[in-house]
């Protein structure tokens, strides 16, 4: 059996300068519109860590992030947003358009102004610069499933002057491509959420204990998922011990088994994942769901462990036997845990598969390039019509 903890795992920044791309970017640069900036998994994730290895190519990404790490620490914190703050979100992002030109591509992230029509998205025209959308979850949800009519009608298609105009339109998962299409997507692409592997260190050999250490890492926003568990949780504790360790989660009701909590540190977080036994990622069936791209899981399979999951979206994809369990009901719920929890050899046995599956199709060293190569063509497009004219 391979052993996941052997294989040789090259960081991103030191990995081998990318060939020159036949339409040269010298002397050109990106635009990255991200949501975010590195304190929110979306935004570090489906962007931010590509910058090493786009810079090592030597191509400038200048980064604009609509909203700061200010914004999302006071709403972590209070659960509320500042005028202040989302007034000053839009006022940048504005001014950030009107120096677009001067950039070989924009890369966007979901869209340029969120609640706003189509009409300013497409703005981004004036930039005379070509594009690429990126999408890793339902974010046309927000308008065509509002619970009010007028923001349906008003924005359910807001996104189709962006999607239309796209040089290319990246896809976490088959769910979010379907939805894409219809609104005017035609170059689709799709790369899942990937994982740096050289920063998950397999974890330590699976060893017999007194307790399964189950594990969930998230935000203070989707740790309400863990509530979907509280019947299995309870089901499976009274057949054996368990300890359910959060990474990153909000206050948390009685869920009916001893739980140990850690705040989420970039710094910490392989090193907390490297302690439990199994990873675990419940969630209900509906559209916002569908569209998650299903990180959670490719975190635990990076560092070697089992996982669990609810057979919802692109987690049918990603839990296969070979790797993990899906649960629907409480009893199948219940039913997985206690098997992990009872054969230490199988526990070992999928979470190598799992670490080598990630290696191989869900991690960063393996979508760099691809990444690369979509930015690049989109990049040609512009310099191509320049050098006709």
């Amino acid at each position: 059996m391979l052993d996941g903890r052997s294989l040789d795992v090259t960081p991103v920044a030191a990995m081998q300068r990318p060939e020159t791309p036949a339409h040269s970017m010298q002397g050109k640069s990106i635009l990255l519109l991200s949501r975010y900036g590195e304190q929110a998994a979306s935004s570090r994730l489906r962007t931010l860590q590509y910058l090493p290895y786009l810079r090592q190519a030597g191509i400038d990404v200048e980064v604009a992030s609509f909203f700061d790490d200010r914004y999302l620490d006071h709403l972590y914190r209070s659960g509320s947003r500042r005028v202040t703050d989302v007034f000053r979100a839009y006022a940048h992002r504005f001014a950030r358009l009107l120096s677009a030109r001067r950039h070989a591509v924009v890369w966007v992230e979901k869209e340029v102004f969120p609640f706003l029509s189509g009409s300013f998205e497409a703005l981004l025209r004036l930039a005379r610069a070509p594009w690429v959308v990126d999408y890793d979850d339902a974010i046309f949800h927000t308008y065509d499933l509002h619970p009010s009519a007028v923001v349906r009608f008003a924005l359910g298609r807001k996104l189709t002057p962006l999607l239309g105009g796209a040089a290319a339109v990246i896809a976490g998962n088959s769910y979010l491509e379907s939805h894409l299409r219809p609104l005017g997507a035609r170059q689709l692409y799709r790369i899942p959420t990937v994982v740096d592997v050289s920063r998950y260190p397999a974890a330590p050999k699976a060893v017999p204990r007194d307790e399964l250490r189950i594990g969930w890492i998230g935000s203070p926003a989707t740790s309400h998922y863990l509530r979907e568990l509280k019947g299995a949780l309870g089901e499976a504790s009274r057949r054996r011990r368990l300890r359910l360790v959060t990474i990153g989660a909000g206050p948390l009701d009685d869920l009916g088994v001893p739980i140990e909590q850690h705040p989420w540190s970039a710094d910490t977080e392989a090193a907390l994942l490297a302690t439990i036994d199994v990873g675990i990622m419940p969630l209900p069936d509906g559209p916002w769901e569908n569209g998650k791209c299903g990180y959670k899981l490719i975190q635990y399979m990076a560092v070697g462990r089992p996982v669990i999951a609810s057979p919802v979206g692109v987690n049918r994809d990603i839990v296969t036997p070979a790797v993990g369990r899906l649960a629907s009901s409480d009893e199948e719920w219940a039913r997985a845990v206690v098997e992990l929890a009872d054969d230490v050899s199988l526990r070992q046995m999928l979470g190598e598969t799992a670490r080598v599956r990630v290696l191989d199709e869900y991690s960063l060293q393996s979508t760099a390039p691809k990444i690369l190569q979509i930015l690049t063509q989109a990049a040609g497009s512009r310099l191509s019509v320049e050098n006709r004219t």
